[in-house]
C-alpha cells in the first residue's frame, strides 16, 4: 500500500479524500478488499448486525411490517454496504419480498424493482472518502499528504467552498470540518431506486447545525479505528485501519425530501430498535426464565443490549426513516422526533 501511495505522490501532495479512497477501497491492498470482514469481535469495530443477532430480529419486524402494508405482489429488499451479509442471512426468506445484498461499486439498478422498495443501510455513507478541511482566516484549506507521509495544506477544492456556502455554515478560524462530496449522490441513487417504498439509513452522524458546531467539534469528527481502538493518527498504516468521519444527515434529508419522499422519523439508533420490539427477542428475556446462563448466553445478552442501551452504539448511531408512495395510514407512530 504504501509503494501505491509512493507512486502517486510522486507527482505532488495528495489529497487526504484521495488518500482515504486509496487506503480504504484499493482493489489489492484496500483495507475493504483484503478478503475479511473488519467488522464482529475478530475485527476493527461493531455494526448492529455483526453485534447481536436481536438487531436483524428487529429489521425483520420493520420488513414484516413494511409488507403488511405492500400486498399487492412481489416487495424488494435491499441491504445497500451489506458486508459479509449478516443481515440479509439473519433475515431469511420472507413470503413475497425479495431480499438483496449489494457492496459499493455494485449498481442498485441491476436488481429488481418490484411493487415497493425497502431499501436499509448500516454504517454505508460513514465509509465513503472524505476530505479534511479547516479554516485559515478568510480561506478554507483542504488537507494534503506529503511524500513524507506527513500533513500539508492547500486551498480548498472549490467545490468544499461551495458546499459550506450554499449551506450557509461558516466555520471558525481554526476549525476543522469533515466533507464527503458523495453523501448526496449516492442517499439520490437509493431515492430514484425506490418508487415506492422506505429508505431506512443507520449511521454515525448529526444534522449539520450540530456537526459543524465549533465549540463542539472544532476538530472534526474524523477517526481511525483498529482492534476496536479508536485513533486520531489518521496517515498510520494506510490500509490496515478503518478511516471513517461522522455524516451530515442534513445532507441526506434535504436531498431526500428533493426528489418526493417524506422524512417520517430521525432518531437514534436505540429508540428505533425499541420501537420496533427488539426486547421480544430471546436475549432480552428475564434471567430468572432462562434455563441456563452460561458464560456464553450472558455475554450475548449483553452484546444485545449495547444495541439500546444509553452507553452503547444505540445512542451514537442515528437512523434517518424516509418514505415515498406509502399508504397515508402508514405511519411509525412509535418513533418520536429526535436528533
Amino acid at each position: 500500500m504504501r509503494q501505491v501511495l509512493r507512486n502517486m505522490l510522486q507527482y505532488g501532495d495528495l489529497p487526504f479524500r484521495d488518500f482515504v479512497e486509496v487506503a480504504l477501497y484499493h482493489p489489492e491492498h484496500g483495507y475493504y478488499r483484503r478478503g475479511r470482514s473488519p467488522a464482529g469481535k475478530e475485527g476493527d469495530f461493531v455494526t448492529g448486525p455483526s453485534l447481536s443477532p436481536a438487531f436483524s430480529y428487529a429489521i425483520g419486524k420493520l420488513i414484516r411490517q413494511f409488507l403488511t402494508e405492500n400486498t399487492d405482489g412481489m416487495s424488494t429488499i435491499v441491504d445497500v454496504g451489506c458486508g459479509s451479509g449478516e443481515l440479509v442471512r439473519a433475515v431469511g426468506d420472507i413470503e413475497n419480498a425479495q431480499i438483496f445484498g449489494i457492496e459499493r461499486g455494485e449498481s442498485i439498478f441491476d436488481l429488481p424493482r418490484n411493487g415497493a422498495q425497502l431499501v436499509i443501510s448500516n454504517e454505508l455513507f460513514d465509509a465513503q472518502p472524505f476530505a479534511r478541511l479547516v479554516q485559515r482566516g478568510d480561506e478554507l484549506h483542504e488537507l494534503t499528504v506529503t511524500e513524507d507521509f506527513e500533513w500539508g495544506e492547500r486551498e480548498a477544492d472549490p467545490r468544499y467552498v461551495a458546499y459550506f456556502a450554499e449551506r450557509g455554515i461558516e466555520l471558525a478560524d481554526g476549525q476543522f470540518a469533515d466533507v464527503s462530496l458523495e453523501w448526496e449522490a449516492m442517499y439520490a441513487d437509493l431515492c430514484r431506486f425506490v418508487e415506492r417504498g422506505l429508505i431506512v439509513t443507520f449511521d454515525y452522524g448529526y444534522p449539520e447545525d450540530r456537526l459543524f458546531r465549533s465549540r463542539v467539534r472544532r476538530y472534526g469528527t474524523a477517526a481511525a479505528y483498529r482492534g476496536h481502538r479508536v485513533s486520531r493518527d489518521l496517515l498510520a498504516d494506510p490500509g490496515e485501519q478503518d478511516l471513517t468521519a461522522h455524516i451530515n444527515f442534513t445532507d441526506l434529508q434535504r436531498t431526500g425530501e428533493r426528489l418526493g419522499f417524506t422524512t417520517l422519523a430521525f432518531t437514534r439508533q436505540a429508540q428505533f430498535l425499541l420501537g420496533l420490539g427488539i426486547t421480544e427477542h430471546e436475549l432480552f428475556r428475564p434471567v430468572q426464565e432462562l434455563e441456563s446462563a452460561s458464560i456464553e448466553l450472558m455475554e450475548a445478552r449483553d452484546e444485545a443490549r449495547r444495541l439500546v442501551l444509553p452507553d452503547g452504539i444505540g445512542e451514537d448511531i442515528r437512523v434517518l426513516l424516509q418514505g415515498r408512495g406509502l399508504p397515508l395510514q402508514w405511519r411509525p407512530v412509535f418513533l418520536a422526533q429526535d436528533g
